[in-house]
């Protein structure tokens, strides 16, 4: 295997490219790989030298931005009803309190892929110097410390940050292995990140298949297991010291709709609900309600199981950069 990742041109392009790659996008491995999912007219493809599972073609930007509208962000960056939102704020208040204790006062913390900025609220009112990423879309709002930027493109000096978190985003961007690699370039010696994805390697994933709620093609290009995302992570410079496999906020709603989804072909359709989507009739939203109460618990008892085994829905890393820059 090649010492370093790479993202390699010939493995991208538009819908329009010839329907298999012929290198693997990360090392480099040449083809042909086999077909490892489909969703629509969207094809996953499996490199059996690396692990990596990935979208192809990979859309040109044009085409991907299509697929991050107002729709999918939500109005002002809200996707589901008050109710719902007020839950998932609890449940970013519970993540920073496991992030609290890495942190000194007067840290600095950079938050790539930070939605409405609540994670770096909370990191400031702790006295931690905290920036958010975020994706530019039309209407972005001006949030404070929040940046509507690439990570490519941010001007931050090396070595400025103590702490990063990437959660749910890896999976999103054009280049992985770059983005792994800026972002040990932003650490200091000793800092650490935080990557979370879901996990391609999880029995949620491998029990639904097409159907799989996390699939969510195309926008998620690159499709991880653990040991994959580890020698990602490995080969950018960072150490990994922890693995999580359960996120509470992903993996109970993951397994009901994959769930929904497998059995009554409901194409993720009480999500949509849950977002306030139109196009369902009162008989439709009531029938996705009475299904999906019925399956609540048994789904939160399939995904504490699954994260008991190690096979949970959402692959959660800490990892560390190293000490010196020997070996980075």
């Amino acid at each position: 295997m090649p010492n370093t990742f790479s993202i390699d041109p010939e493995s991208t392009g538009s819908s329009s490219s010839s329907d298999l790659a012929r290198v693997c996008p990360v090392c480099a491995a040449e083809g042909p790989f086999p077909l490892a999912a489909a969703q629509n007219r969207f094809r996953l493809q499996e490199c059996l030298h690396c692990g990596i599972v990935f979208l192809y073609p990979i859309p040109e930007s044009g085409e991907l931005n299509a697929y991050y509208t107002q729709d999918y962000y939500g109005e002002d960056r809200q996707k589901f009803h008050s109710v719902l939102e007020r839950g998932i704020l609890s449940l970013t208040r519970w993540k920073w309190n496991r992030l609290r204790p890495l942190f000194s006062p007067g840290d600095r913390m950079l938050d790539i892929g930070c939605g409405r900025g609540v994670l770096v609220q909370l990191a400031r009112q702790a006295d931690v110097e905290a920036y958010g990423l975020e994706r530019h879309y039309p209407g972005a709002p001006n949030r404070p410390h929040v940046i509507y930027q690439d990570l490519a493109d941010c001007d931050f000096p090396p070595a400025h940050f103590q702490g990063i978190v990437i959660w749910h985003v890896l999976e999103h961007l054009p280049d992985p292995v770059a983005a792994l690699r800026r972002i040990h370039e932003l650490l200091q010696p000793g800092g650490w990140v935080s990557v979370a994805v879901p996990n391609y390697g999880g029995a949620q994933a491998g029990a639904s298949g097409p159907e799989w709620f996390h699939l969510d093609l195309p926008r998620h290009i690159w499709h991880l297991r653990p040991q994959v995302l580890e020698r990602m992570l490995s080969r950018a410079g960072l150490r990994v010291m922890q693995r999580r496999t359960f996120s509470f906020e992903y993996d109970w709603f993951g397994t009901l709709q994959s769930w929904m989804n497998r059995w009554t072909g409901n194409n993720n359709r009480l999500y949509a609900m849950l977002k306030g989507e139109g196009g369902q009739s009162a008989g439709e939203k009531l029938s996705n309600l009475l299904l999906a109460s019925a399956l609540a618990l048994p789904a939160l008892a399939s995904a504490l199981w699954d994260a008991a085994r190690g096979q949970g829905g959402t692959l959660t890393i800490l990892a560390e950069k190293a000490g010196s820059e020997e070996g980075g």
